[in-house]
């Protein structure tokens, strides 16, 4: 980012941010999709 690299020049932009940990590896859309939609859910209500 500080070189500018284009492809990441919007996350420059961001700062605010909360990281959630789901314990599932690489794809928790298939391996955990209601916890993943409840962090999902539990973030738009913050």
């Amino acid at each position: 980012m500080d070189a500018g690299d284009p492809n990441v020049s919007e996350l420059t932009h961001i700062h605010n941010v909360e990281y959630v940990d789901l314990p599932t590896g690489h794809w928790p859309q298939f391996t955990r999709p209601a916890d993943l939609s409840a962090a999902i859910l539990a973030a738009v209500d913050r």
